[in-house]
């Protein structure tokens, strides 16, 4: 028996992530595939000035453990009526990370939204998805929030 198409819908918990839902609903019912809600936890930095004294940050595990619980109650709100459902919380840079697991699960399709920054806040905030749209080796559909 073959093995079943996977669709990989990155989330934010944001509300503008689940733009990207409807999509990843359609494209599923389409390919007969499962949903692979993605979370990536970001490994704290320190950004020190010399009058600042010690700043207590979060370990990964803390902040993997929350995205957890966020992502229980992300599905629960949200995605607990589609059935075949998938979670994964991984840490790293968010859009290395969504590539790699792409890859792993030999992903028919990575469906996610894009803020749709131009100028300035492009530049400072980069734009994760471009990055999935440059490395990923699946189709990638970018929904722009409104």
């Amino acid at each position: 028996m073959a093995a079943k198409n996977v669709i990989i819908f990155p989330t934010d918990f944001s509300e503008v992530s689940l733009g990207a839902l409807p999509w990843a609903r359609r494209m599923a019912d389409q390919l007969q595939a499962d949903i692979h809600a993605v979370y990536v936890v970001e490994e704290p930095h320190i950004y020190a000035t010399l009058d600042m004294g010690p700043v207590p940050i979060p370990s990964v595990e803390e902040l993997t453990r929350s995205a957890e619980k966020r992502m229980s109650n992300f599905v629960a709100a949200h995605l607990q009526a589609l059935g075949g459902i998938s979670t994964r919380v991984l840490v790293g840079r968010p859009a290395e990370e969504i590539v790699n697991y792409a890859k792993r699960q030999n992903a028919a399709l990575i469906v996610m939204t894009t803020h749709g920054y131009s100028g300035v806040r492009h530049v400072l905030l980069g734009s994760t998805t471009e990055s999935v749209l440059r490395h990923a080796i699946c189709p990638v559909l970018s929904i722009r929030s409104n």
